[in-house]
């Protein structure tokens, strides 16, 4: 909530300061002072607003606008989690995350920070705003008619696609959530979660004729079907994605909600660096364009790390991806493995003019291919620390090693507990 604080006069007795301070008061005195209870910012709207169903395509827009906001802030702690990128601040908040050791703070940033921070983002209040704001959305908008709403179906398909993809990031990201005050769910059941609400907005986005939602849908519900392992059920919905096809966030420079948390982290406020790990990553020795880095002019917040910016966000208007095509594919090679997945993965280097993959084609091979693939092609876009969690990809450094400069160790968080603020505010978690 803002809150708007009026400033106080200090004055002496006598006549002249007397005066003086009178001005104020025969103001206050001319006006009702309840008044100044009622002072009405300018961005935002009462909630009563959102029970007009002539309001529907406003709180679809709002609900959208706060998953961009918390999906920038998910990619920037996921990202700083799985060592894509590293601390270059003195927030003792956010060392936790770099530390990989948030895991063993349940009342640490990740459940209370916003998504406006760049220095010590949050991830679990963003995420459950959006979350809420589309299924409330959606709620609303299954219970009114075409005559009360117009292009009904397009704002249900949108509140459901944006619904779909706040429980998919929950479900990447938490051990688990609880929603609506209620018992906490685990990762597999917030995949579940996800693809209802994706299937909803399927069916309606192609009785809306919305493609692009549609084809948003598909990528994320073949994402889910795939973490719960219905392997068949992810190649159907990818192999319908067409070539090309990319969901974005929209990011813009107007607005610190709206801006590239990724860029602005590193080479706008230089609070985070592409980790040392991470800056040269290759592709048959080749340098992978998809997951290039640059170092940055920019004066890291510490005063000593050198700020590496991955070359793929260049301002902190670039939209970041929320899916997209060559996810969709990487799905399918991993839905198919064997022979299939390594045809789909030359074709996508192909179309960054890297060198075909010829190296053996066991079970483990295509495994390790398809790892090695998602790393690089889905850098930087919320996937790598869920991938080293399904995965059980090795860390490093390991856990216990010494964590530099800072001090502690490094720990073994991939997802994150079920913070304090749910269990203080919510009765059955």
């Amino acid at each position: 909530m803002d809150r708007k604080t009026m400033g106080r006069t200090t004055y002496r007795t006598g006549g002249h300061w007397l005066m003086l301070a009178a001005v104020p008061i025969a103001i206050l005195a001319a006006c009702n002072s309840q008044d100044l209870l009622n002072v009405k910012a300018p961005d935002r709207v009462p909630a009563l607003l959102f029970d007009s169903p002539g309001q529907a395509a406003l709180m679809v827009n709002s609900a959208a606008g706060d998953f961009e906001c918390a999906f920038g802030s998910y990619v920037l702690v996921e990202g700083i989690i799985s060592d894509e990128l590293g601390d270059a601040q003195l927030g003792a908040a956010a060392w936790p995350y770099d530390r990989r050791d948030a895991n063993t703070q349940p009342g640490g940033s990740y459940g209370t920070a916003p998504c406006t921070s760049s220095q010590t983002p949050g991830i679990y209040l963003p995420l459950s705003t959006a979350r809420w704001d589309a299924d409330n959305a959606l709620t609303k908008l299954q219970a009114w008619t075409d005559q009360e709403v117009s292009g009904r179906d397009s704002l249900i398909a949108k509140a459901a696609l944006y619904a779909g993809f706040s429980y998919s990031a929950m479900g990447m990201s938490m051990c688990q959530a609880a929603f609506d005050l209620g018992t906490p769910i685990d990762q597999p059941a917030m995949f579940a979660e996800a693809e209802k609400r994706f299937t909803i907005a399927i069916d309606e986005g192609k009785k809306a004729g919305t493609p692009d939602i549609v084809n948003a849908a598909l990528v994320g519900r073949a994402r889910v079907r795939l973490y719960q392992a219905n392997l068949a059920g992810a190649a159907a919905d990818a192999q319908l994605v067409p070539s090309g096809f990319v969901f974005d966030a929209s990011a813009g420079s107007d607005d610190n909600r709206r801006y590239n948390r990724v860029y602005s982290a590193t080479t706008q406020f230089g609070d985070y660096t592409v980790e040392a790990g991470a800056r040269a990553l290759t592709t048959e020795g080749v340098p992978d364009p998809r997951a290039a880095a640059a170092l940055m002019t920019t004066r890291a917040a510490d005063a000593k790390s050198a700020i590496w910016s991955p070359t793929k966000y260049t301002s902190d208007a670039t939209p970041i991806p929320i899916a997209r095509y060559e996810e969709a594919q990487l799905i399918l090679a991993e839905a198919q493995g064997g022979s299939a997945a390594v045809n789909i993965v030359n074709a996508l280097r192909d179309a960054v003019s890297l060198p075909h993959y010829s190296g053996a084609t066991d079970a483990a091979s295509i495994t390790q291919l398809i790892i090695n693939e998602r790393q690089r092609a889905l850098f930087v876009e919320g996937f790598r620390n869920y991938d080293i969690q399904r995965f059980k990809i090795p860390f490093n450094p390991p856990a216990g090693a010494p964590y530099p400069i800072k001090g502690g160790t490094y720990g073994n968080t991939t997802c994150l507990p079920l913070p304090d603020i749910e269990h203080f505010n919510n009765p059955n978690a």
